[in-house]
């Protein structure tokens, strides 16, 4: 038997089977209840299959094989939970638990599921979590009274198109630590909408045998007469250089059915100018090609460096074929074993072909059907309506760059697609990567753009412009025309699309707009590479009443474009300060007195970061520089290291010494205050290493909080931790409110639960927390509805009491005498409740408890149904530049979306 996750033996002793005695069933046939939880059992007591007064069993943590049919026909057993077994399968008989509602079997070897689960009418919780389950059975779908069903940590790769009505409804699915074919982790991340569109549209699906192949190399290798090769096209001398992406479809036959695939072949240009667009464009569902050219050498082409960079951009999952062109004018040698050590698992096939004839085009043809025939995607199911929606758009592309979002949404509803299905088609075929649209921003949607060339030469465009060079990377709006104006026998693009290249730019962490000049944007990759005077460097003397956080990353690669990247991301913390390698920056809100300095020396990016109260910031840059790092290159491999703050014995530098931060963070949790460095061999403080305050600063903090006078930025890093634990639980509804109530009279004010209760989001958005009094719903049932979400609204109110004295400070939020009193209220409510487990598994900066999380999914789970269209008030999802979902009001959405720009004329 294999272990499991959190199933050690430690949870499961190994004991000799306890069977319950004669005056255990009589009280089991007095209670209902059948508590057999640890017991050594490896068969079900037959005893209990009499007592039929039995509602509640609890056979967790056991070494039971088998559930004896007799065991669910027990007429009123509406609980069973069988978790921490060792049970392969459900025998026959499930379908006599007509009243179950909550079966548990996590923690088990299940590897499927019998199709009679269907038949229980009654059950409201199924939970299937760390199973072996390669599939669920349809019949799930079936089942009317599901409110939860968890489904962690599994082997499943799909999901029955029958569960469709019952996601929309708002079931709490949880899907996390799953293999899942796509495009469903993408769906997953957009919402529960996006997932039941998708598994509806699959009850007319048809098997879709398609794939990607993106072709790369250095200019002028012959990657654009490979295509034509491949496409049985005769060889062009001296055919243009490809500028930007090509893309044409390539017919191949399966190598192992009778089924026709479709290769869409995506030409990139060779010149390093287009790389900071191309990158976009990689995808983990496609196979690479890296073309070279034997005459001037595997190291002039760059062929290990375009394999790196596809293993960073991939990750571990990607596979390459090297293929060398001009093969009849020079034999190809290239260090094949070499490449393969170095990348292992990467390189799937090397060849030499000659366009000019045809030279090993045919072996290259199988060699690429064999790969992407082996691609998880090849297969799926795609509705037959947005395969023919899809087709009709891209039919389009030979001879239009791009159509307005309205066109797209009417072709959509010529094929019988609804508006929903629309948006959810649309953003799929965004993440396939066939069109290019931004449905969620404001100033994008209204563009699908079919060709991607026509979108990265007019982002080169600026990226090769030479006074914009000269200028240090900062773009004059009024050029614009000239820059995206006719040129070399070309017309140009129109006026009306260049705000949306602009904005799309941002978009990409290209550029941004300049405060204090709009008419200009600073394009990050064009910056001085020479370091301006900054107001402090390493060296500089920490000034009185601040405190310093540094921390190392380092990168196992090259990581081209983090610093553009983290220059954009941050520009509301701009000081105007930043060169090629660094940055140096303020935090927007300036009660926090926060600065930080970003430096990448090689593959080490160095992060400072002073303030009185200095890890709200550190925090969210850390982060912010993980989350890029992750998303941009899931191939990179990266430690955080907390350098020695000691000084050498002459004081003129710091200690070479570091610790690893997981190691820092892990001696902190079993409550070690110290750790010695092995270079200067002195002791520091874990605390002061991690958060810049020593270990006893915190009770003074603590009464500074209760008194109102700490930092501010202190009381925005305890909400922020807040946020992030809710994330992974919640991300597709807000998650902060507060609950009032309207007063009649005094009579009515001695029953708490007499008056209208009415429950208000809040604005998220950092520094400005307030009540969304547009987003207010009126609670029918307050008492009983608190008492679900109860543990959760004690954790809401104690981040919102923290919050609300502390707003008052920071300059921009509106209203702020306003917070204070619903938060109080709320508390106050909250009091009348029975109270509940003082220690239910929430703690600050780590993830809910089960107790909370479970109140957590009630809440959205209410909010959903309160509020079926999800309008919520207009708070409307972002996210920010560490990769967190906040839910913002109208006011604050602009910080993050700012809209199209206005040009100069």
């Amino acid at each position: 038997m294999s272990e499991h996750p959190g199933g050690s033996p430690a949870q499961r002793p190994d004991l000799p089977p306890h069977e319950p005695g004669p005056q255990e069933l009589r009280d089991m046939a007095i209670t209902g209840k059948a508590i057999l939880s640890e017991r050594g059992l490896r068969t079900v007591p037959p005893a209990l299959f009499d007592i039929r007064q039995l509602e509640h069993i609890d056979l967790r943590g056991n070494r039971l094989t088998a559930v004896p049919a007799e065991l669910f026909a027990l007429p009123n057993l509406r609980t069973l939970r069988l978790d921490l077994n060792d049970l392969s399968s459900l025998s026959a008989g499930l379908n006599r638990a007509r009243v179950l509602e909550v079966l548990t079997l996590s923690r088990n070897e299940l590897e499927e599921l019998p199709a009679e689960i269907g038949e229980l009418q009654r059950l409201i919780m199924l939970d299937l979590r760390e199973n072996r389950l390669r599939h669920l059975p349809a019949e799930v779908g079936e089942l009317p009274a599901l409110s939860h069903l968890f489904l962690e940590q599994n082997q499943l790769t799909s999901l029955p198109a029958q569960l469709a009505e019952m996601v929309r409804r708002s079931i709490s699915l949880e899907v996390s630590n799953n293999p899942w074919d796509d495009p469903l982790p993408e769906l997953f991340e957009r919402g529960t909408t996006a997932v039941a569109d998708y598994l509806a549209s699959l009850v007319d699906g048809e098997p879709l045998y398609e794939a990607k192949l993106i072709l790369v190399g250095e200019g002028n290798v012959g990657k654009t007469s490979l295509v034509a090769a491949l496409r049985g096209e005769p060889f062009v001398r001296d055919r243009p250089t490809t500028h930007g992406i090509e893309v044409q479809p390539v017919a191949l036959p399966h190598p192992d059915t009778d089924a026709q695939m479709t290769l869409r072949v995506w030409d990139f240009g060779g010149q390093e100018v287009y790389r900071v667009t191309h990158q976009f464009f990689f995808s983990s569902r496609a196979l690479y090609a890296v073309a070279w050219k034997p005459r001037e050498g595997q190291e002039q082409n760059e062929v290990e460096g375009w394999l790196r960079r596809i293993r960073l951009r991939v990750g571990a999952g990607a596979k390459a074929l090297v293929v060398a062109t001009h093969a009849n004018e020079r034999a190809a040698e290239l260090a094949y074993a070499q490449l393969q050590d170095a990348l292992p698992g990467l390189v799937a096939g090397h060849h030499e072909i000659d366009s000019v004839d045809g030279t090993g085009v045919d072996a290259l043809r199988q060699a690429i059907a064999d790969e992407i025939a082996r691609l998880p995607q090849m297969g799926q199911l795609l509705s037959r309506r947005w395969i023919a929606v899809r087709d009709e758009i891209l039919a389009l592309a030979g001879t239009r760059p791009q159509l307005d979002h309205a066109d797209f949404a009417a072709v959509c509803a010529r094929h019988g697609l609804s508006a929903s299905e629309t948006g959810t088609l649309a953003d799929l075929l965004h993440d396939l990567g066939q069109i290019i649209h931004y449905g969620d921003d404001e100033g994008l949607r209204d563009i699908v753009v079919l060709n991607p060339e026509w979108l990265t030469k007019a982002i080169s465009y600026v990226l090769e412009d030479r006074a914009t060079r000269e200028g240090g990377g900062v773009l004059d709006h009024h050029r614009l025309r000239q820059i995206w104006g006719p040129r070399d026998g070309e017309d140009g693009y129109a006026a009306e699309h260049h705000p949306y290249f602009l904005r799309l730019m941002e978009k990409f962490d290209v550029s941004y707009r300049l405060t204090d000049d709009p008419d200009r944007s600073l394009i990050a990759q064009l910056v001085s590479q020479n370091r301006p005077p900054l107001p402090w460097d390493a060296a500089t003397p920490i000034r009185p009443g601040s405190r310093c956080l540094r921390l190392v990353c380092e990168l196992n690669e090259p990581a081209p474009g983090l610093i553009s990247w983290l220059t954009v991301r941050h520009h509301a913390a701009s000081a105007g300060l930043h060169w090629s390698n660094g940055v140096f920056l303020r935090h927007p809100i300036a009660a926090y007195r926060s600065e930080a300095l970003l430096q990448l020396d090689g593959r080490q990016l160095r992060l400072q970061v002073r303030a009185p109260s200095p890890d709200l910031f550190f925090n969210v840059l850390r982060d912010s520089v993980e989350y890029l790092v992750r998303s941009r290159w899931p191939g990179m491999t990266y430690t955080l290291l907390v350098p020695c703050p000691a000084a050498v014995a002459d004081g003129t530098a710091l200690c070479p010494g570091s610790f690893p931060l997981p190691g820092l963070i892990g001696l902190r949790e079993r409550g070690r205050t110290t750790v010695d460095c092995m270079a200067c061999f002195g002791q520091h403080d874990i605390a002061q290493l991690l958060t810049g305050f020593t270990s006893t600063d915190f009770p003074r903090i603590k009464e500074e909080l209760q008194q109102l006078h700490t930092e501010v930025s202190a009381v925005g890093n305890s909400v922020r931790r807040l946020l992030r634990a809710i994330g992974p639980e919640v991300t597709d509804c807000p998650r902060l409110f507060t609950v009032e109530r309207q007063e009649r009279s005094w009579l009515q004010r001695l029953n708490p639960f007499h008056e209208h209760h009415y429950l208000t989001l809040w604005c998220e958005h950092p520094g400005s927390w307030h009540p969304h009094t547009a987003a207010t719903y009126e609670l029918a049932e307050p008492k009983a509805w608190l008492t679900e979400v109860g543990p959760y609204a004690r954790v809401v109110v104690n981040a919102l009491r923290i919050i609300a004295p502390a707003v008052g400070t920071i300059a921009d939020l509106a209203g702020a005498a306003d917070v204070k009193a619903p938060v109080e209220q709320m508390k106050g409510i909250l009091d009348s409740l029975p109270p509940y487990p003082r220690d239910s598994g929430y703690h600050w900066g780590s993830g809910l408890g089960a107790l909370e999380g479970g109140a957590l999914r009630r809440f959205r789970q209410f909010m959903f149904t309160i509020d079926s269209d999800r309008a919520f008030g207009d708070l409307r999802r972002v996210i920010d530049p560490s990769g967190d979902y906040l839910w913002v009001c109208p006011d604050h959405y602009h910080a993050y979306d700012p809209g199209l720009p206005v040009l100069p004329r």
